[in-house]
């Protein structure tokens, strides 16, 4: 095993965030602290209730992901961290399966803890595709008095940054208007467990007391509470009431309120009344942002060739991105690289079976997929129509299986109903050349009539990325 570079616990975090799960990782781990030094692992819990269950649950994560990161056994045990807080405050902060309802006094503690973490505002890397959403965030958490954009209701895919900006909304008001004002973050699943406890142990009153006077609310993964008919109702009296105080609201959820199934007619109009808005997936300059972001935490250098390797990979998320760099951290530890610039090829190495995928990839399943993102059928393909989409089409279905199977042009030209083989050939040098040009392409918006420029290595990437992860 190579010797011990300086502690690397970030890489051991990212790693564990990602077996575990965002949510778990945070409920068990976020009040944890790692060391890792040449006697092995610490992690010190919160509180002797985390530290017996991270024992009984996670040993084995925690063991396999610190041997993967320093390449070898190691030693892990788990303590209570010395600095916690009293026993009133350590109490309420341990997780439960249905959390009680908290008193008053606990309760206004356990917030101001809710509102502490490590997401910020201004670390937050802004792009196209989430600069409004960044910008409604900022104005929910910076403006004094009445807030227009509340409600303010943020949705997109998973690992896009949702949980960023609601955290950060948090940090930032605790920051610009003090620590009083009382201000929660939870997830649709905690405010769900709260409700069904405070109801079965008689404390309604006492849950709705503790809910109805924050000044923020910011809850994340609405869509939990989707088929939970009398959880929504509370949750609608809730919305109600702090509203009408003026105070702010911030939800995160996957889908737009509309496409979310089983939530009430009069829950969808609350979400509706203020600010609804979309985070798409970071497009390329963002992503390279990122992955530079990434780097110098991880103290990684990369030169641009190098950083483009995980940008063009990492096309669905910027979980994506931690998940790539934290293996490319672990794996230049394990190997000893030492601290000069990352070459590209070492990169690479790191995605040698991203691609890989349970499905056979098939000319129909390449077809299929440039079909759907180009709004093309097969009959166009087929037919004789030379306008620049259905051209793009058969360039992009071309080149995509020549790159990702080992399918011949005369099979390729077959599946493009074209008789001559030539015909096919031509198609995927023409895209080579686009890319190799840094060309554009026009493209209508998927569900809207607006239309966009978009680089045609950007578009081979994200049909890569779709192929392999149906």
């Amino acid at each position: 095993m190579p010797t011990q570079a300086p502690p690397t616990t970030d890489s051991i975090t990212d790693l564990l965030t990602k077996r575990l799960g965002q949510r778990r990782h945070a409920m068990w781990f976020g009040q944890a602290n790692l060391e890792l030094d040449e006697s092995g692992l610490a992690v010190m819990a919160g509180s002797q209730f985390a530290a017996d269950w991270i024992n009984a649950h996670f040993e084995r994560d925690l063991r396999e992901v610190a041997e993967h990161v320093v390449g070898g056994p190691i030693n892990v045990s788990v303590s209570v961290r010395t600095d916690r807080p009293g026993p009133d405050a350590a109490s309420h902060s341990q997780p439960k399966p249905l959390p009680q309802a908290p008193e008053e006094r606990r309760s206004q503690r356990s917030r101001k803890r809710n509102a502490s973490n490590n997401y910020k505002l201004e670390e937050f890397v802004v792009g196209p595709s989430n600069e409004l959403a960044w910008s409604a965030a900022s104005r929910i958490a910076g403006e004094a008095g009445p807030c227009p954009v509340s409600p303010l209701f943020i949705h997109g895919g998973c690992g896009l940054g949702k949980t960023h900006l609601l955290q950060g909304v948090c940090r930032r008001y605790r920051d610009q208007f003090g620590g009083q004002d009382p201000i929660r973050y939870l997830t649709g699943e905690q405010f769900t467990n709260e409700y069904i406890a405070s109801v079965r142990e008689n404390k309604i009153d006492e849950f709705r007391r503790s809910m109805r006077r924050l000044s923020v609310l910011a809850i994340d993964d609405i869509h939990f509470l989707s088929d939970k008919t009398k959880t929504q109702a509370e949750f609608l009296h809730t919305l109600d009431a702090i509203h009408l105080t003026g105070s702010r609201i911030v939800l995160a959820c996957d889908a737009h309120p509309h496409q979310i199934k089983s939530f009430t007619k009069g829950l969808v109009s609350r979400f509706l009344s203020g600010m609804v808005v979309e985070i798409e997936r970071p497009c390329r300059d963002t992503r390279r942002t990122l992955v530079n972001r990434f780097a110098d935490h991880r103290g990684l250098a990369m030169d641009d060739s190098a950083i483009e390797v995980v940008a063009s990979h990492c096309v669905g998320s910027v979980r994506e991105i931690q998940g790539a760099m934290t293996r490319l951290s672990a794996l230049i530890q394990v190997r000893g690289s030492g601290s000069g610039t990352v070459p590209a090829d070492t990169v690479s190495q790191v995605f040698e079976h991203a691609w890989e995928t349970t499905q056979p990839i098939t000319l129909d399943r390449i077809s299929d997929t440039v079909c759907d993102h180009l709004n093309l059928t097969k009959a166009d393909l087929a037919g004789r129509d030379r306008s620049a989409r259905v051209s793009l089409g058969r360039g992009l279905i071309a080149c995509l299986a020549r790159r990702m199977t080992d399918y011949s042009y005369p099979e390729i030209a077959r599946v493009l109903g074209r008789r001559n083989h030539s015909s096919a050939h031509a198609a995927a040098r023409r895209i080579e050349t686009m890319v190799k040009d840094k060309a554009t392409v026009r493209l209508s918006r998927k569900g809207s009539g607006e239309e966009g420029h978009v680089l045609v290595r950007e578009l081979l990437d994200r049909l890569r990325h779709a192929i392999s992860h149906p």
